[in-house]
Order: C-alpha cells, then sequence, then structure tokens
C-alpha cells in the first residue's frame, strides 16, 4: 500500500513556504476541521498528515475547546507547531516541528504564533471559513496586532498538481468506488428500495476501508432533486419497473475523495429515457475527450456546450420533446481532499495540467421523462486523459 512520507510532507511544507515568502507573507495559520464529517479536513492532513478524529462539541472550559478542529502553525521559513484539540494519532504518522494541546485551543494557537514570532503584521490564514467565530474572536483578543490574510490559493495550487504517491492511493479509491456502483447497479430491480441500494454501495465501501461521504439518490417523483430526503440522502421507497433512478456516491479512502455517479433505468429503457441519456452522455464525453494539458478549461467547457447545442439541447426549460439543462449548470469540478478548483464553467480561465483530477458531470431534463445526471473521474495525463470511473461494461455502463 502506498503512502505518503514523512519526506513528502516536509516536500508540501516547504513548497507552502516558498509561496509565502513569494506573497509577502512572513507566516501563516492553516486550519481544518475533521470529526467525522469528512469535510474541511484537507488542508492540514495534506501538510502533516494529523486528522482530527474527534467530532464537534460546543466549547466546554476546563474540558473541550475547539474539538473538532487543528490548526497548522508556519513560519516562511518552514518553523512550524501543529496545534490540535486531541492528541490522538498513531505514533510516526505525523510531521511538524511540533505538536500542542490543551483545553483552550485559541490559546494553544496563540501560544505557537507567539513562539514563532508570527504575533503582529500580516500573517496569512488558510482555512477562515472553517475557523470558528467564538475561536477567530478569541484570537482577536489575544493577538491584537496581527492583520490577517486570506491566502488560501497559496496552498490550493500546490495540492492541485498530485505527486505519484497521492496518483496512487487515488486510483486505489477510483477501484474500490467502481466495485461499489457494480454492485449497486445489479442490485437495482423492481421492489427494492433506494435505502437498501444504499445498504449495497456502504457495506462494499466500509468493507474496501473506505468511509462514505455522502449517498445521493432519487427516483419517481424526487427523479428531479439530487436526493429523494434531504437527510439522509435518500428515501425509503421502493423502486418501480421502467422509471429512472439517480444515485451520486462518494467515499473516501485514505483522505482521498472518489466522487461519481450515474442514471439507470429500472428495467428496459423507452424510447425516450434512451435518447435523454444518450444525450447526456455524448455531451459528457465530449467534455472528456477536450480534456488535455495545455487547454483552458472554458475551452474544453465551450466544447461541450457546442455539443449540447448539436444535440438540440436547450440552456432553460422549453417546448414539449426538448431537453433542457438544469441546476447546477457546469460541467464538473478538481478533486483530491475534497473539491478543489477548477470548477468547470465557462468563465474559469485555469490551464488544465497534467496531474489534475477532475470529475466531469452534468444534469438533464426532458419533460414528463425525468432528470438525468452522470460524472466520471479522470486524471490529467501528459497526454490526454486516464479514467478511473468506467463501468465494467463500458465508460457509462
Amino acid at each position: 500500500m502506498t503512502a505518503i512520507t514523512s519526506e513528502e510532507h516536509k516536500q508540501r511544507q516547504k513548497a507552502l513556504a516558498t509561496n509565502l515568502c513569494a506573497g509577502g507573507l512572513k507566516g501563516v495559520v492553516v486550519v481544518s476541521r475533521g470529526g467525522a464529517t469528512l469535510d474541511r479536513y484537507a488542508d492540514v492532513l495534506y501538510l502533516t498528515g494529523f486528522y482530527q478524529c474527534y467530532s464537534y462539541l460546543p466549547d466546554t472550559p476546563n474540558l473541550f475547546s475547539g474539538r473538532a478542529h487543528t490548526a497548522f502553525v508556519m513560519t516562511a521559513d518552514g518553523a512550524s507547531i501543529l496545534c490540535v484539540a486531541v492528541k490522538e494519532f498513531e505514533p510516526g504518522t505525523v510531521t511538524a516541528g511540533d505538536i500542542r494541546c490543551s483545553d483552550d485551543f485559541a490559546g494553544t494557537i496563540a501560544e505557537a504564533l507567539n513562539e514563532l514570532g508570527l504575533n503582529n503584521g500580516i500573517v496569512g490564514l488558510i482555512g477562515a471559513d472553517v475557523l470558528p467565530y467564538s475561536q477567530s474572536k478569541l484570537l482577536a483578543q489575544k493577538l491584537p496586532d496581527i492583520l490577517w490574510q486570506d491566502c488560501d490559493e497559496l496552498l490550493q495550487s500546490i495540492r492541485r498538481i498530485k505527486s505519484p504517491a497521492e496518483l496512487a492511493m487515488i486510483r486505489r479509491a477510483a477501484k474500490l468506488h467502481v466495485s461499489c456502483l457494480s454492485a449497486l447497479q445489479d442490485a437495482i430491480v423492481p421492489g427494492v428500495t433506494e435505502a437498501e441500494l444504499v445498504a449495497v454501495f456502504g457495506s462494499h465501501a466500509l468493507r474496501g476501508g473506505a468511509g462514505l461521504y455522502f449517498t445521493a439518490m432519487s427516483s419517481g417523483m424526487s427523479i428531479s432533486n439530487w436526493c429523494s430526503r434531504p437527510l439522509p440522502g435518500f428515501s425509503n421507497r421502493q423502486i418501480i419497473s421502467g422509471e429512472m433512478i439517480r444515485f451520486d456516491m462518494g467515499i473516501v479512502l485514505d483522505g482521498y475523495l472518489s466522487d461519481f455517479g450515474r442514471t439507470a433505468v429500472v428495467g428496459q429503457p423507452n424510447i425516450e429515457q434512451s435518447r435523454l441519456l444518450d444525450t447526456l452522455h455524448a455531451g459528457l464525453d465530449a467534455v472528456i475527450d477536450a480534456i488535455a494539458p495545455g487547454r483552458a478549461v472554458h475551452e474544453a467547457v465551450e466544447i461541450g456546450e457546442a455539443a449540447l447545442r448539436t444535440l438540440g439541447v436547450a440552456k432553460k426549460q422549453g417546448g414539449t420533446g426538448i431537453i433542457y439543462s438544469s441546476f447546477p449548470v457546469h460541467w464538473g469540478h478538481g478533486l483530491g481532499m475534497g473539491w478543489e478548483r477548477p470548477i468547470m464553467t465557462d468563465t474559469e480561465n485555469m490551464v488544465i495540467k497534467s496531474g489534475m483530477y477532475l470529475a466531469i458531470e452534468r444534469t438533464l431534463t426532458l419533460p414528463g421523462t425525468g432528470t438525468a445526471a452522470a460524472e466520471q473521474t479522470l486524471l490529467v495525463t501528459d497526454t490526454g486523459t486516464e479514467i478511473l470511473s468506467a463501468g465494467p461494461h463500458g465508460r457509462w455502463l
């Protein structure tokens, strides 16, 4: 099993330090959140190998503070202190100059900033949107001379291009995900419930050592929605022969997200269902085939939009029998330890590069027939793409 080594974590920290210097920042605080959500843990895990495993609990004086959060404080010359709410991790897996823990999370961060000489002037902040407001107020009180500057892109630009070790972990996650989704598709028969299908998918994922990031499923009257029920993301309704069913599933394996889904028909599709699905897949194939190093994101998106126009797809709901684009109107996003740039839209000028990990998706609706969505994940290579999520019977099967 390939894993991220301490040496690679040090290289990542060095790359961030270089970006801090280039940005005129003398240091940074990187904030992440863990604790069962499998959401927004990425930055600190990426830099240090540390994941805060405990779930969120309200701050309780002399007991808990910042329970689900962690902060990595680093200077532009690479000196660092990792501030954790719970000091629990496997020996030898965390890379940091020092690790500190107390029942006062903001106090721990403030002490680290003082010790590293980052207690005044402009200091970078990565993950401001996951730093609790209560903790940010305490930090401002403890260190009033700091001028905080959001600088997430200094780290995101590093995370965007995957290393060989990351690529191996991503491929492993995608391989497991394909087997989970194949098992789900094999279990689609009239009378089965959405919940039972999710259980099939989940059991395969858990046995493979992955966590469930999200499980969105819809069918019947809810087919136009991402999920039949917002909580937990699926319902207990029995699916009926001849109807469509949508499923968009995410798993996390060793910190890396695999995210893709399909729309299937229970039984044999009718003519209009086939037209909707064939149109959806053709549009997605056009974008996938257009992705290559050196091409701007908006250029690939424009190729996809042109393909949909040729196929007679409207931008908004029109007359009877006309397929139209459904919300959200975009062609996907970057992946890694969560969602990343680029977002695949016609206003994104970012240039596609080898080593990027992308999810390409779209949603289309045919009035009277339903809504269909599908998604593929791929790696950008020196010559094009490597599709990770193709089914056992073809790209979309």
